[in-house]
């Protein structure tokens, strides 16, 4: 049985809202509209959820209340997955665009639900590229993978219960926008998984809810930030490089072994 989706939507997005709902109807999912938290006009500070300091001192600037929205409507569902207890949940923005093998791919996702945690579904060319560990045939030529590096992008992905109960622990207050955080397998011991190729894209004639204002390029940073600053950046930066290969290869005896049981 294919899991329920939550789609995270602003109450005002009407036209999103009916395109999102005639896709996701073609592919026979089912699903329920989620009010989105809308942070835009956020006093960013003021969010219990925000480690502000934490996040300047890592990133050199701060997040914008559009992200911090979209946090705490992840969050929320996350919450929601936990105390129902009715198993995984697919989640969903609402520019989200599915290939056609996506119901038959999440059937073969849910017929080995030991598997996994949390695995996402956007796979644009650049992730392809990355290094990945083949895990697990869904067939019609798409891989659960674990990926090496720290992909971005929430828009869409499934989740378990203990899945969501880890990523949970880690956004009582964070300076990471949630896509990061799920990138982030070292810190919240979520497996980092992927479907490959990619089973879901933005929808970019849509543009973003959120805002370009969270685009801050780095040398934009280096120009503005100071010499301590620019010294936790570093550090930040070499610490993910280190997180991502360390989650990767510490994760591979095990990956082995699975593939072997599989085949016996």
């Amino acid at each position: 049985m294919r899991p329920l989706a939550y789609v995270i939507s602003l109450k005002s997005a009407e036209a999103r809202r009916r395109a999102v709902a005639e896709r996701l109807g073609a592919a026979g999912v089912a699903f329920e509209i989620f009010d989105a938290v809308d942070g835009r006009g956020f006093e960013v500070e003021a969010q219990p959820v925000y480690d502000g300091p934490r996040r300047r001192a890592l990133y050199g600037h701060d997040m914008v209340g559009g992200e911090i929205g979209c946090l705490l409507s992840h969050k929320a569902i996350l919450e929601k997955v936990v105390r129902d207890r009715s198993g995984p949940a697919l989640v969903f923005e609402d520019d989200i665009l599915l290939h056609p093998y996506f119901g038959a791919v999440v059937d073969g996702l849910m017929a080995h639900q030991d598997r996994w945690e949390l695995v996402r579904f956007f796979g644009d060319a650049k992730t392809l590229r990355q290094r990945q560990r083949p895990l697990l045939d869904l067939g019609h030529g798409f891989w659960m993978t674990r990926l090496m590096t720290v992909p971005g992008g929430a828009g869409a992905y499934i989740v378990s219960e203990t899945g969501a109960a880890k990523l949970l622990k880690h956004l009582e207050k964070t300076p990471f926008p949630i896509d990061t955080l799920m990138g982030r397998p070292w810190l919240t011991g979520v497996d980092n998984l992927m479907v490959r190729p990619g089973l879901a894209v933005q929808d970019q004639a849509l543009g973003s809810d959120i805002g370009d204002g969270r685009f801050v390029s780095h040398r934009e940073i280096a120009r503005n930030a100071s010499l301590g600053r620019k010294i936790t950046i570093g550090l930040r930066r070499l610490g993910e490089n280190v997180g991502t290969r360390g989650a990767f290869w510490s994760a591979a005896p095990g990956d082995y072994l699975r593939a072997r049981q599989a085949k016996v």
